[in-house]
């Protein structure tokens, strides 16, 4: 979540125009700047190998040397990608490096782990930091757990796994979904969303970055709603899954379009968009679209935060059109 690093790719952005307490939106091809994805998807593995710390995780920029970025982080898809590749490059070699290196990043995973099924951003950070925080971002804590899953069943390249250990992992998933169920947030009496991060302790939605507030998160609660929906169904998860589609559906917008120009984000109004869009953070409660600037001030339509967090941060996204029809 930290961007200390950046990438420009073309997407489809959407942004909303508030008016009269309505919002609706459309798509139109843009670019948006994005976190350049961990060391660890590029490294060799030789390099990873020599990068794994002596907690089992890796950091997600190897060059770091100070500060909460030198400790072992899920972040941008750190420490799950190391554990993938090398189980692949055992599966390759039968060079047991890779496999004692895995098998080590697996036994970190389940260490980094609250008692309560959550896991933070970085492992064993500072208490005064966000990174503490139950961390659904970026889909950080449901990689975690797709990857568990796998070696919990010995699937594909983690079938040399030995039964503990795959043990060890169903039993992870398991507490990461009741942490998933306890995590949804009620509102007006009734089960919604997800925050992009939850407090460890209380669970509540809590923030990250000044523009980062506690709120309802559309992107990252699709990727939770995908993940309970590979659980065998039980009436808990039936009900949370049923509550989170009904609240997304429910908060889709539509009727408006976007134009990038050279260097901004322009709103507008065009009543025969018909493609559903939806807001990355809805305001708990109202579930009003809202943005935040680097002030940390909440706004209620985008052209009112500074133009670098307008063209720098992905606001809106059609990421529930694959479970919301």
């Amino acid at each position: 979540m930290n961007r200390t690093k950046t990438k420009m790719v073309s997407v489809c952005l959407a942004v909303a125009l508030v008016t009269g307490g309505a919002a609706s939106f459309t798509l139109l091809p843009s670019t948006a700047v994005y976190a350049a994805d961990a060391s660890g998807t590029t490294a060799s593995i030789s390099d990873i190998v020599k990068n794994q710390r002596s907690d089992g995780g890796w950091k997600k920029d190897y060059s770091v040397t100070s500060g909460e970025w030198a400790k072992s982080t899920i972040d941008n898809k750190a420490t799950y990608t190391e554990i993938r590749r090398l189980a692949a490059e055992y599966t390759k070699t039968k060079n047991s490096t890779y496999s004692a290196a895995a098998v080590k990043g697996i036994n970190f995973l389940i260490n980094m782990q609250y008692s309560n099924g959550g896991w933070p951003q970085i492992y064993q950070a500072s208490s005064s930091t966000y990174h503490r925080h139950i961390t659904f971002n970026d889909d950080a804590m449901v990689n975690v757990m797709i990857l568990l899953d796998e070696i919990a069943n010995r699937k594909g390249d983690f079938s040399f796994v030995d039964s503990a250990l795959a043990d060890k992992c169903k039993t992870a998933v398991a507490k990461g979904v009741t942490n998933m169920l306890q995590t949804q947030v009620v509102a007006n009496g009734k089960l919604t969303a997800w925050g992009q991060q939850h407090d460890s302790v209380t669970l509540k939605p809590a923030g990250a970055r000044a523009y980062e507030v506690p709120s309802l998160s559309a992107k990252e609660s699709v990727g939770i709603v995908k993940f309970l929906k590979t659980r065998p169904a039980t009436s808990q998860i039936t009900a949370a899954i049923n509550a989170a589609e009904q609240w997304l559906h429910a908060v889709k917008i539509i009727g408006i379009k976007v134009v990038k120009t050279s260097d901004d984000v322009v709103v507008v109004n065009d009543p025969s968009v018909t493609t559903p869009i939806w807001a990355r953070f809805y305001e708990i409660g109202t579930n009003k679209p809202i943005f935040v600037g680097r002030d940390g001030v909440v706004k209620y339509a985008l052209s009112e935060i500074e133009k670098e967090r307008r063209t720098g941060y992905s606001w809106y996204g059609t990421w529930p059109s694959s479970i919301i029809k």
